[in-house]
């Protein structure tokens, strides 16, 4: 089973059913591998793993629900969970691949830089705290080298 390495290009990374489907700039790859495996793995390439990754950013911000993954703070690299992985669908999508967004009656399409548009069923509300937990994560690193 090949590993997958979260980079610069990766745009987002979606759970179907028991198979996995990195969007990348240009193209997208499927994978028999659980999205958390995935994940973890490249959470264990920058230092840590995916359940340590997710509490030390829940105690830096202070929150319990959609916290935003640190795959690589070199990289800038941030996933932002559009709703649960134990969901049968699940998308995280790279924070600053992020362009622009929209509401709709039954859903919230997020553009990406390539124009790639997904589609998910979080509310507004919850992606734009999403986006500033982000950003205070970002701002928390940034001062964090800073100072150290």
């Amino acid at each position: 089973m090949r590993n997958y390495i979260i980079k610069d290009s990766t745009i987002a990374i979606l759970k179907q059913e028991k198979k996995t489907i990195i969007y990348n700039v240009e193209n997208f790859v499927v994978f028999n591998k659980s999205i958390k495996k995935i994940l973890d793995e490249n959470c264990m390439l920058h230092g840590s793993n995916l359940n340590g990754r997710i509490k030390s950013v829940q105690k830096i911000l202070n929150v319990k629900y959609r916290v935003p993954i640190l795959i690589s703070e070199k990289e800038n690299i941030i996933l932002l969970p559009m709703n649960s992985m134990r969901d049968k669908e699940c998308l995280y999508i790279v924070a600053n691949k992020i362009i622009d967004y929209t509401e709709n009656e039954d859903y919230l399409e997020i553009k990406c830089i390539n124009n790639q548009i997904f589609k998910t069923k979080i509310s507004k509300y919850s992606f734009e705290k999403m986006i500033i937990n982000m950003m205070k994560l970002n701002n928390y690193l940034k001062w964090e080298n800073f100072v150290n």
